[in-house]
């Protein structure tokens, strides 16, 4: 998945522009949210609830607008030609991960910049930095272990200064890290995987009534939110969950809602 950061704000415009339906982002605690009717709601319990949404969210980058480019941005990956090779691509990663977080990036986009910023020693390892922990890797003996230090610069790869024997290793090193799928050892997002919807049973089956003066219905259990409707007095509902004094009941035909649940009757 091709993920970018975004405004909430700027998210909650593209979802109504592109008229998506129950969109998923995640904030930087990894509490998924969605945009529905313009309000927003976080996934909290196996269910949706109204809430305020964070400064920024995390979503797919098919749907959501690109931050303005600045002087910060990456240019060449490569990192500055004045400093030491180690140090170069440090300072890379730094700048892949900043643009990353700003928005200015895809993850697919820093991915394929974090590609091409390896040191290589003469034993076939590959070095690079994460881009989430900025800490030393080192690819060897098929996967990539972390590093409490930078690569030696001394036996960092010079190919004009090798012999036949280390060009032999390095090859050998480098088959072998091509031949794998993790070209970097931290990609710059988290796996995605949006929530599933809730459960609901099968059959439905009425469990309450509704007073005879009916019950307000609210879209959460939010008291700061408005009702949106009403429940006729003497409906059969079925009760899925209680929240404090709240009910969420399933209406004839599945549709959800809140309500006042001390008021129900019980059949």
């Amino acid at each position: 998945m091709n993920l970018r950061w975004c405004a909430a704000a700027a998210a909650a415009d593209a979802a109504a522009r592109l008229g998506l339906e129950s969109p998923r982002y995640r904030d930087e605690e990894g509490v998924w949210w969605t945009v529905a009717g313009g309000r927003w709601q976080a996934w909290r319990t196996d269910t949706w609830h109204a809430a305020d949404p964070p400064a920024r969210v995390e979503g797919p980058a098919s749907d959501l607008p690109a931050a303005a480019t600045d002087p910060r941005s990456p240019g060449n990956a490569g990192g500055s030609p004045e400093l030491e090779l180690g140090a170069a691509i440090q300072a890379a990663v730094g700048k892949i991960a900043d643009a990353f977080a700003a928005g200015r990036l895809s993850s697919d986009a820093a991915e394929a910049a974090l590609g091409e910023l390896y040191a290589l020693d003469e034993e076939g390892g590959v070095w690079t930095v994460g881009v989430r922990t900025a800490r030393w890797h080192r690819f060897h003996q098929g996967r990539w272990q972390l590093v409490d230090t930078a690569p030696d610069p001394t036996r960092v790869v010079q190919r004009e200064k090798l012999d036949d024997e280390g060009l032999t290793a390095l090859r050998a090193g480098m088959a072998t890290f091509l031949s794998r799928d993790e070209l970097v050892p931290e990609p710059p997002s988290e796996p995605w995987l949006p929530p599933a919807p809730a459960p609901r049973p099968v059959a439905w089956h009425a469990t309450h009534r509704v007073p005879p003066s009916g019950l307000a219905a609210w879209e959460s259990p939010e008291t700061r939110a408005q009702p949106f409707g009403s429940l006729t007095g003497g409906l059969e509902v079925e009760l899925l969950e209680r929240s404090g004094a709240w009910a969420h009941v399933s209406r004839p035909g599945g549709t959800l809602c809140w309500v006042d649940g001390r008021l129900l009757v019980e059949l």
